[in-house]
């Protein structure tokens, strides 16, 4: 007999800073009472359960100083909270120093690097050669990316 492995339910981040995340069809989630509040008004369906995970993800990490082992191991967890696409989660996991054996591979796994700063790299080198699909991968990193970043410095104030 032939059984099916589930995916976790996607609901990806949004794309603005300025909110939690955002809900499989694009629906802000809140970031405060009051606008849990007004959305319950609207009838939209708020996760506070993915709302408070992702606080709690945020919180665990930084992204402007993290490993790329712990840059694999965040995505991972939002990949299985569902707050990221698993095409996502495979841009944010595949770190090259995770993949070989050598012992600088090793110890470059676990050197914090700020990963805003690499993902706008990337962007700027992808925009250069003209990869607008990869630019548009790029991006859309980057506001996952900064969305973790303003989450965990909104729960640090």
């Amino acid at each position: 007999m032939m059984t099916s492995v589930k995916q976790p339910q996607t609901q990806a981040l949004s794309t603005t800073p300025s909110t939690v995340a955002g809900n499989k069809d694009g629906q802000n989630l809140p970031n405060s009472a009051t606008e849990v509040n007004s959305a319950s008004s609207r009838s939209e369906k708020i996760n506070l359960d993915t709302a408070e995970s992702l606080s709690d993800i945020a919180q665990k990490y930084n992204i402007r100083n993290m490993s790329p082992r712990e840059m694999s191991d965040m995505s991972q967890e939002l990949y299985q909270k569902g707050a990221i696409s698993f095409q996502d989660h495979a841009l944010l996991s595949f770190q090259p120093e995770l993949g070989f054996s050598s012992n600088e591979n090793i110890h470059q796994a676990d050197i914090p690097k700020d990963f805003i700063a690499h993902w706008e790299q990337q962007l700027q080198l992808h925009e250069q050669h003209g990869e607008r699909a990869y630019a548009e991968n790029d991006k859309r990193i980057l506001n996952i990316l900064s969305n973790i970043d303003t989450i965990a410095k909104a729960n640090h104030t």
